[in-house]
């Protein structure tokens, strides 16, 4: 588990380093861009799947076994 943990944070930062290295402030600005947009995207459909889930839940679609 823990090794685990450990090799996701050290590609990471790989991927960091690459990034800082590579390319220019530019591409920089255009990458933490997408993440920006791509992390409100996640939030909004977690958001939005949570609210399903307890409607869902409130109408008693959901088994007791959940």
């Amino acid at each position: 588990m823990i090794g685990r943990l450990l090799r996701i944070f050290f590609l990471f930062a790989l991927a960091a380093f690459l990034v800082s290295r590579l390319f220019s402030r530019r591409q920089k600005r255009a990458l933490r861009e997408v993440a920006q947009i791509s992390a409100w995207v996640l939030l909004g459909a977690s958001l939005a799947t949570l609210v399903w889930y307890l409607v869902m839940l409130y109408f008693k679609h959901i088994p007791d076994a959940y």
